[in-house]
């Protein structure tokens, strides 16, 4: 019996692995082909402009998406429970660089905002790969069933408050949002009990109401949200003009690079509101398919997660899996006026290296824990009976 331990054991760390999920690949390449596209057709008047070339954009989005690929190949093959031993340096490592941003001739920034690091013309977000770490340290800590669930909450939300505050701080209020429905996300599938989930969404409501509403900004981002029309050369504009690029789409759109929303109306045509573009320029079924990629997306992490060998693999999927569509129903949320405008990229598709390689980089994974499932279970229950 004990040679049978240990081979038990070794067939658990051999663990087969089995193809990637070929749907959520193909969901993948789709929407990043369609972001080279969009972001190219919302970017080359405004690159010609200001930079005198049409491919400005382009040709940097390609450099990135060339590094983001092979980050996704990268991470498609190292075994996703190899984390679980990282969590401390991932959340140190976010840390650091989320206190970097915030020490002058280090940290870039822009539009009063300190987001950025990186030496010369080249920077990174760190909040967008911060995410990650946040998904993963969650995803372990609840992956273990615990007696004691006010302890086993307590070290977490401490540790997640801190982050949360730190990129709002930046500001960043749409990356810090995200963070947090995951995490609530990642709390509920693990089964913890509901009641103290509610209680920390009562506690929370002061500190949302002095972060949102007592700051002008953001309480004119709300006012604007309400009645658009009514400031709407003002503080309403830029959602209106969305409004119009819808509009003016209709059905099919007015065709690939003939959109005029972009052209000076719109804010950040190829990164927060490059979903407006797509509207005007392919239309409802443009829109459509976007968010039905989304929402494949979406289902092909929940089938990932239920198939998952572990709690950590099925945490991890949802988790990743939620990251990624919320910031997308985020992002288009805010651009057919049923959120507040914030500031946060289409995954996959806006114009920026961060938010593109996070992104990748979570694909990675998921598509790393997709290998390791269903088939795998009954190979081992399997070997359990032959060894019994």
């Amino acid at each position: 019996m004990r040679n049978s331990a240990v081979d038990l054991k070794s067939f658990v760390d051999i663990r087969r692995s089995r193809e990637p999920d070929m749907v959520l690949f193909v969901v993948i390449l789709s929407l990043i082909g369609i972001g080279i596209v969009m972001s190219y057709s919302a970017s080359a008047v405004y690159a010609l402009k200001t930079f005198g070339d049409t491919y400005y954009f382009l040709k940097k989005q390609l450099l990135w998406l060339a590094l983001g690929f092979t980050l996704l190949l990268v991470f498609k093959e190292i075994d996703y429970r190899r984390y679980m031993r990282h969590t401390k340096i991932m959340l140190l490592v976010s840390v650091v660089l989320l206190t970097l941003v915030f020490i002058p001739g280090i940290g870039h920034s822009a539009k009063g905002s300190a987001r950025w690091l990186g030496i010369g013309s080249v920077a990174f977000q760190p909040a967008e790969f911060v995410k990650l770490a946040v998904v993963i340290y969650l995803a372990k800590v609840f992956s273990s069933d615990a007696g004691d669930h006010f302890a086993q909450i307590l070290i977490p939300v401490v540790i997640i408050s801190g982050i949360f505050l730190m990129i709002m701080l930046q500001p960043d209020f749409g990356t810090a949002i995200d963070i947090l429905i995951v995490s609530v996300f990642i709390l509920f599938v693990s089964g913890f009990p509901f009641t103290y989930i509610l209680i920390l969404a009562i506690l929370s409501i002061p500190m949302f109401y002095i972060m949102i509403y007592m700051v002008d900004y953001r309480k004119d981002r709300i006012i604007a949200f309400l009645d658009p029309w009514a400031y709407r050369y003002g503080i309403g504009y830029h959602i209106i003009q969305a409004f119009i690029a819808f509009k003016m789409g209709g059905l099919f759109g007015v065709g690939l690079g003939n959109g005029t929303q972009k052209l000076a109306r719109l804010p950040e045509p190829h990164t927060d509101f490059i979903f407006a573009v797509i509207a005007e320029e392919t239309g409802l079924l443009g829109t459509v398919l976007i968010v039905l990629l989304f929402a494949v997306l979406l289902w092909r992490g929940i089938l990932i997660a239920t198939a998952a060998q572990d709690n950590f693999g099925k945490l991890l999927a949802v988790g990743l899996s939620i990251m990624i569509v919320v910031q997308a129903f985020i992002n288009m949320g805010v651009v057919t006026g049923a959120l507040p405008t914030k500031g946060i990229p289409l995954p996959f598709i806006s114009y920026g290296g961060s938010s593109l390689m996070s992104n990748m980089i979570a694909a990675g994974i998921l598509l790393n824990v997709s290998r390791y499932r269903g088939a795998v279970k009954q190979e081992m229950k399997h070997f359990e009976e032959v060894w019994q």
